[in-house]
């Protein structure tokens, strides 16, 4: 399996799992151009996307797809309580399926499950092939056990690690808005996206994304600082013990390669 992500964060997000056989989009909230300019330089042909993942109705995550699949005809996959809330351009392409069971594209198991956010309905997902599995968790305002368990023996985890909390909290947002980004149905701050983590590592996991990093309550260090330390503190070496990379809102990831 390898896996590339294109954009990260609140000006929109798009991720790529690949296998021999097929090729699965999540999420696209960034305009066409931008994404066929980075899937350029990623050496990526969009044109064999087999099928698009949505996770949920914002626009950060679905803006992009009514004209992508224009020009490249991708079947969407969404949950039916999102539907509703998407682009009535979307709609032409979207395949109707059970997205609360687990299902099969190509020789790709999708599991999706729900995520605590302010949305209509917010999925994350893990891509299974044999024995190798990806998953995807962003959007979300606290990891639970559920959660946990759903993530839990992933080869590799993207995770939201949203914001400093003390960035937040001093920062110029409205007091409505923060309020709703620290809510259990908000935003992943890095502490707790670093003590989830850390649950992971001991679970099995050993790669890690961070994903949606806030550009005003943030910083790529801040992240990966607090996930260190917490990966420290049960004598767990990043770069050693485990890996922990940053997705970005302006530039792809490398391809990871599992």
């Amino acid at each position: 399996m390898e896996f590339l992500n294109f954009a990260s964060g609140s000006k929109g997000n798009c991720s790529i799992i690949s296998t021999k056989t097929v090729n699965l989009m999540i999420d696209n909230g960034i305009g066409l151009r931008t994404l066929e300019e980075r899937s350029r330089l990623a050496n990526f042909d969009l044109s064999k996307i087999n099928a698009i993942l949505i996770t949920h109705e914002h626009s950060d995550h679905v803006k992009g797809i009514a004209k992508f699949c224009k020009k490249y005809s991708a079947p969407v996959y969404c949950h039916k309580e999102s539907r509703e809330f998407l682009d009535p351009m979307i709609s032409p392409y979207i395949l109707e399926s059970d997205m609360d069971v687990p299902f099969e594209l190509g020789d790709l198991k999708i599991e999706p499950f729900r995520l605590p956010h302010d949305s209509n309905y917010n999925l994350g997902y893990k891509i299974s092939q044999n024995d190798t599995s990806i998953s995807i968790a962003t959007d979300l305002g606290y990891v639970g056990e559920a959660t946990l368990e759903k993530l839990k023996d992933s080869t590799m985890v993207m995770l939201e690690s949203n914001h400093d909390i003390d960035m937040l909290k001093e920062g110029a947002y409205p007091y409505s808005l923060k309020h709703r980004i620290l809510s259990k149905n908000g935003h992943l701050s890095n502490d707790d996206c670093a003590e989830a983590i850390l649950q992971l590592r001991k679970m099995g996991t050993k790669r890690f994304l961070l994903a949606h990093l806030s550009q005003d309550n943030n910083t790529p260090e801040l992240a990966f600082d607090c996930v260190a330390k917490a990966l420290e503190k049960d004598a767990y070496t990043e770069g050693v013990d485990a890996y922990v990379d940053i997705a970005n809102q302006y530039k792809s990831t490398s391809k990871f390669t599992l």
